[in-house]
C-alpha cells in the first residue's frame, strides 16, 4: 500500500456493497438512482404536493394531483419491473427467508393476521354506515386530500388501486430485492425493517403517526410477501386499506362536494 494511503473500514464496506450491486443486479446504476429517488425525492415530493393542496383546494388542483400520482406510481412500478423482471411478483429475494430463519411461515399465522387486518378495515365502515359522521374526526387530518365531486371520487378509487398494486411492486418487490443484493450478509429482519422505514418515510406528509403506522404496515406486507411467495395478498390488502377511506366518505361528498372545513 502506498505511503499515506489509508482505507477506512466503513468506506470499504460501502465500496463492497456497491460492487455487489454492480455484480448481482442488472442495470445497477439505474437501480441505485431509483433507490436514491425513492429515499430522498419521494418524501419531499409528497410533502410539497400536500402543501400545495392545503393552499389551493380547488377541484382542478386536486384532480391534477390525483392524475400525477397515478401516472408517477405506474411509471416507477414499470421501471422496477423492467429492472428486475415481472418475476418479483412471485419470487421474494432468494435467501431472505432463510436469512430471517423463517423458511416456513405457518399458513394459519398469515391467515390470522390477514383476517385481523380485514376486520380492522371493515369495522369502521360498518360503524360509519350505522352512525353517519362517526369518521369525520378521523378524516379531518386528510380532508384536503379527499374527493369533492363525483368525478374526483372515481379517480380517487384509481389512486387507491394504484397505491395498492404499484407501491407493493416498488417497496416490497424492488426495494427488498435491491437491499438483499446490496447487503447479503446483513440480517434479513434488518433489511425488511429498512424497506418498511423507506415506505413509511415516503408517507411523511401524513405526519408522525401516519408515517409510523405506514411503516408498520409495510413491515407486515413484507412478511406476507416472504411467507406466501407472492405480492398478491399484500396488494389486495393494501388496496382495500386505501379503499376503506373511499367507503368512509359521506354521501354528501358526491352530491355537494366534501367540505374542507366544518363551520
Amino acid at each position: 500500500m502506498p505511503p499515506g494511503f489509508h482505507v477506512c473500514g466503513g468506506n470499504t464496506a460501502a465500496t463492497a456493497s456497491v460492487l455487489l450491486i454492480f455484480s448481482r443486479m442488472p442495470h445497477p446504476t439505474l437501480s441505485i438512482t431509483l433507490i436514491a429517488f425513492l429515499l430522498l425525492v419521494m418524501p419531499v415530493w409528497g410533502w410539497l404536493d400536500m402543501r400545495r393542496l392545503k393552499r389551493d383546494n380547488a377541484s382542478v388542483a386536486l384532480m391534477r394531483s390525483y392524475i400525477i400520482t397515478i401516472s408517477a406510481m405506474w411509471l416507477i412500478a414499470l421501471l422496477c419491473s423492467w429492472l428486475l423482471g415481472p418475476n418479483i411478483l412471485w419470487h421474494p429475494p432468494t435467501g431472505l427467508a432463510a436469512n430471517m430463519r423463517v423458511d416456513v411461515v405457518p399458513t394459519s399465522a398469515i391467515l390470522g393476521v390477514a383476517v385481523g387486518l380485514l376486520i380492522g378495515l371493515i369495522a369502521p365502515v360498518i360503524i360509519v354506515r350505522r352512525k353517519p359522521g362517526a369518521a369525520d374526526k378521523q378524516l379531518d387530518a386528510i380532508r384536503f386530500l379527499l374527493p369533492k365531486t363525483p368525478a374526483q371520487r372515481w379517480v380517487f378509487v384509481l389512486v387507491c388501486l394504484t397505491a395498492g398494486i404499484a407501491e407493493e411492486w416498488i417497496y416490497r418487490g424492488f426495494v427488498l430485492h435491491f437491499l438483499v443484493s446490496a447487503l447479503p450478509s446483513v440480517n434479513g429482519w434488518l433489511l425488511v425493517l429498512a424497506a418498511a422505514a423507506m415506505f413509511g418515510v415516503a408517507h411523511a406528509y401524513q405526519g408522525r403517526v401516519g408515517t409510523v403506522l405506514t411503516g408498520v404496515l409495510g413491515f407486515v406486507f413484507s412478511l406476507f410477501y416472504i411467507g406466501t411467495g407472492s405480492l398478491l395478498l399484500s396488494m389486495i390488502l393494501h388496496a382495500l386499506l386505501d379503499l376503506r377511506i373511499f367507503l368512509l366518505l359521506p354521501n354528501r361528498s358526491v352530491e355537494h362536494g366534501f367540505p374542507l372545513s366544518r363551520e
